[in-house]
């Protein structure tokens, strides 16, 4: 089962969030471009540059991340990169060459983002394949990516904090850009992925749920900034209309306060218009606060009289030399006009002049003097202070432009170039209108956003609803991977529960709970206990490889066999169990399937250069009324298979009670045996060993013998036997060591000292600290090497060869004395013979029993003789029971006898 790392997960999943969200934005951003009319800054936050390199580093991750493993997409990828560091050579050399104003940038923003699209463009091999400049180059690329997270992370807690852009002159482009590279930073931070486990591909359910849902969230933050752009420019729109409503009521009324002035002079009679004049002068220069000097200018442009305010300083040479009055001085109209004069643009307030036409009333008889013109000189911003638009606090400012480069505000004011030069750095326009004033026609009017405070404030939590939709979108699909691949992996965690991991098969668990479901609801089920034979030898010669695909290539062939209403399972290392339904009652069906599975298994196995082939045993169970368990069924079947085993394999053998008697004598005997040895119920009787020439007992031979409560004994070919299936000889050996050394002791106390013939198990002599034990056991018991034999047998030697050799040098050397048992009856060769360390070779009881009835037999010992008398081996002859026996075999020149002739095996006591 594939385990994913949850570390690398969370990797995958920040990288696809990421990636997507950074697309998303470059593309809705630069599509809103497109798309939007005005083209101007206040709709346009960041320069198109920005956006292109948004859109290709989010685009190059996205193919690497979705396209892991295709050359193609990877170098689509790094060309799209490629078109992210045009785009940033574009903003620091043009100064975004198409966009059409200027988002003030900061430069080192672009060089900042240009390594990560940089690190985008090289195409690199899979991490085993990587050299160490190219992982060194991964490693600093992730580094550098985590770097421009935290610093752009930074920024953007600046953001909050300071409540001021920091990064472009508009408060969301400034926003926009720390966001941007807070996901571009750890986007391709994911990307450089040096480790040797490739990052886990993500479910098509995550990356679609991802594009969806950033999408909507990225969608609705630019919703929200288009809605918010459009309030504030309907808002500019809204205070320029204002300003020119409220500028043409107020020139409206003023103009007509001085026309009622002029107006009532051309009514006072001529003796008496002179103080009428003086009363009305000096009230107007009371009551009206913006009026700083009235003069009356005559008809050839001679200044009649001049008043001014208190403490105010004289505009008379400033007016007559000022071309706009004089022009319309010239012009001679009759209409009220509004002049805006060159001296009314140099002080730190406008000025303008209202020129009343004034025809006064001549004395009685004299000519007519000509049209006099009344000129006003008002003070702008004590004008513009009377009316409601000077007293509303906005952070939008509305200006004028009065004449080409001469710009006023809305309170009277000039703008100076401080002032200009901050609007143009730093104060967003949010829209131009042309209105007709009351001086002049077609004036230009902007507004402006002057203060940035509460668009910063509502953009960061513009900005703060969209990182949180994304962080809100990282963590659902890190809880839907996560969620997913727990229950994939739960999935597979149970298949593997039930399944065995090699073959695919039903494991023991399983096949063990499908037989005990239909033990018990059909009571007619039958198993088929399948065992290789021989299959050890082949994982040990050829390999556990080997091995392993063999078992497949079975398992393969076994299910394509498989009958109807089955199940089959691979119950151990080779063993094979299939269920039958229903085949109780067809004996004759089962045993032909059998057949059938043994001749399937003998079919040859095509192992790469190996051609193997197998047989196997088959061991049979029905479900009888006699069966209580599931459990007990399988065992009946592996009975019957193990009895097929004991009849010579390739076998198919049917379970019948006679193996569960043996199966149950033998666990019983097993069982007393190791309370015999627990609690020294075993005893070791003697048997003499006698030389041929003079006939006396100089060796006895240690028999190992099993007394029963009732007085009788289990004779050793019972016992023995299941002490070396169960691993009970090597204890019981090391019992009969130590008791032997000990007897041996007591021997050489008696008249007549003999040595001691002890029989040596395979399974203790191919211990690795045999030698040591039988050293250590003499130096124990204070037996001396030369009071004892070992014996052992031909098959004990053929199995250690070389091995078994060097460990009988060593007892040799230690003075032990080695002899071959049942010589005759292996199959070693003379050669072998030869470089065995043995001192004698006993000649099995086999040859004796038959040299009075069969001269073959008689042939044969002598033949035995004489090798091993040639190899200078001493013989001794087993077995023999007669006289005649005895004579023969001393006549042929054997040097030792043994036998019930000479007497049966007693204990130590009674020998």
């Amino acid at each position: 089962m594939k385990i994913i790392n949850t570390d690398l997960q969370a990797r995958a999943v920040v990288q696809l969030v990421t990636a997507t969200a950074l697309f998303f934005a470059g593309l809705l951003i630069f599509g809103y471009r497109l798309l939007e009319p005005t083209q101007q800054l206040l709709y346009h936050s960041i320069s198109s540059s920005f956006q292109i390199m948004m859109l290709s580093i989010g685009g190059a991750v996205l193919l690497r991340c979705y396209k892991r493993g295709k050359a193609s997409y990877h170098r689509v990828a790094s060309v799209i990169a490629l078109i992210g560091v045009l785009a940033a050579l574009d903003a620091l050399i043009f100064n975004s060459y198409f966009d059409s104003f200027n988002s003030q940038i900061p430069f080192y923003v672009y060089l900042a983002l240009l390594p990560l699209a940089l690190s985008l463009i090289p195409i690199l091999p899979a991490a085993e394949q990587r050299s160490a400049w190219q992982q060194r180059f991964i490693q600093v690329s992730a580094s550098y990516g985590l770097v421009v997270f935290s610093v752009a992370l930074t920024f953007f807690i600046l953001h909050l904090l300071l409540k001021s852009p920091l990064l472009a002159k508009h408060p969301t482009g400034s926003l926009i850009i720390c966001v941007a590279g807070m996901v571009a930073g750890v986007a391709v931070y994911g990307t450089h992925y040096r480790g040797r486990r490739p990052l886990p591909k993500l479910s098509r359910a995550s990356s679609s749920f991802t594009s969806l849902t950033l999408f909507a969230v990225l969608l609705f933050g630019v919703g929200m900034f288009h809605s918010e752009m459009s309030e504030l420019k309907q808002q500019g729109n809204s205070s320029i209309k204002l300003l020119r409503d409220s500028r043409a009521t107020l020139g409206m009324s003023t103009m007509k306060l001085f026309e009622r002035l002029g107006e009532r002079w051309q009514l006072y009679p001529f003796e008496q218009h002179s103080r009428l004049m003086e009363v009305d002068i000096s009230s107007y220069l009371q009551q009206v606060e913006f009026l700083e000097a009235l003069m009356l200018v005559s008809p050839d442009q001679r200044v009649v009289f001049e008043r001014l305010k208190p403490s105010r300083s004289s505009y008379l040479e400033d007016a007559m030399a000022d071309p706009v009055i004089r022009a319309a001085l010239e012009q001679k109209s009759r209409d009220t006009r509004m002049l805006l004069p060159a001296f009314g643009m140099s002080g730190h307030s406008a000025k303008v002049v209202i020129a009343v036409p004034v025809d006064f009333i001549e004395a009685e008889g004299a000519i007519d003097s000509g049209l006099y013109n009344l000129l006003a000189v008002l003070d702008v911003r004590s004008m513009l202070d009377t009316t409601l638009v000077n007293d509303m606090e906005t952070d939008i400012e509305t200006y004028t432009e009065v004449k080409p480069g001469v710009w006023m505000d809305r309170s009277g004011f000039w703008v100076k170039d401080s002032t200009f030069d901050y609007l143009q750095d730093s104060a967003l326009r949010l829209t131009s209108e042309v209105i007709n004033m009351y001086y002049s026609q077609e004036i230009p009017a902007t507004a402006y956003l002057y203060k940035l405070d509460s668009l910063q404030e509502t953009s960061n939590l513009q900005m703060l609803v969209v990182v949180g939709g994304i962080g809100l979108v990282l963590l659902v699909v890190l809880a839907v991977e996560r969620n997913s691949t727990l229950e994939i992996q739960s999935r597979q965690l149970s298949y593997q529960a039930h399944h065995d991991a090699l073959t695919g098969l039903m494991n023991r668990s399983s096949i063990e709970h499908y037989i005990g479901e239909h033990f018990y609801a059909t009571q007619d089920v039958t198993v088929l206990f399948i065992d290789l034979d021989g299959f050890t030898l082949i994982n040990d010669s050829l390999g556990l490889h080997v091995g392993d695909a063999i078992l497949v290539q079975l398992a393969e062939r076994l299910h394509g066999q498989q009958p109807r209403r089955s199940e089959l399972a691979r119950f151990a290392s080779d063993e094979f169990i299939l269920v039958l339904q229903g085949a109780v009652n067809f004996p004759e069906r089962v045993s032909t399937l059998a057949h059938d599975i043994m001749a399937t298994v003998a079919q040859p196995y095509h192992i790469g250069e190996h051609k193997i082939y197998l047989t196997a045993s088959v061991g049979v169970a029905h479900q009888t009324g006699s069966v209580k368990t599931p459990l007990e069924l399988i065992q009946r079947a592996d009975m019957a298979m193990h009895q097929a085993k004991r009849l010579g394999y390739n076998h198919v053998q049917e379970y019948d009670k006679s193996m569960a008697q043996r199966l149950l004598s033998t666990t019983a005997m097993r069982s007393g045996l190791q309370e015999a040895i627990e609690h020294d119920e075993l005893q070791l009787h003697y048997q003499p060993i006698v030389r041929c020439n003079d006939r006396q007992s100089v060796q006895v031979e240690a028999l190992l013998r099993w007394r029963q409560s009732d007085g009788s004994y289990i004779p050793p070919s019972e016992f023995i036997p299941v002490a070396e299936m169960t691993g009970q000889i090597v204890p019981l050996s090391e019992w009969v060591f130590r008791q032997a050394f000990s007897d041996a002791v007591k021997l050489q106390e008696t008249e007549t000292p003999q040595r001691v013939s002890i029989n040596v198990s395979a399974l203790h002599f191919n211990r690795a600290n045999f030698v040591d034990f039988v050293l250590q056991t003499l130096a124990e018991t204070g037996c001396r090497a030369q009071w004892v034999e070992l014996e052992l047998t031909e098959s004990i030697l053929l199995e250690g060869t070389q091995y078994a050799i060097d460990r009988l040098h060593t007892l040799r050397e230690h003075g032990l004395t080695i002899a071959l048992d049942d010589f005759g009856t292996g199959f070693s060769s003379l050669s072998y013979l030869k470089r065995l360390p043995i001192d004698i070779v006993k000649i099995d009881r086999s040859f004796i029993a038959g040299i009075d009835r069969h001269r073959s037999d008689r042939v044969l010992i002598n033949s035995v003789i004489n090798i091993a008398q040639s190899l200078d081996f001493a013989v001794l002859a087993e077995g023999i029971e007669t006289k005649e026996q005895a004579d023969f075999v001393t006549d042929l020149g054997c040097n030792y006898m043994q036998g019930y002739y000479f007497g049966r095996p007693l204990p130590l006591k009674t020998l």
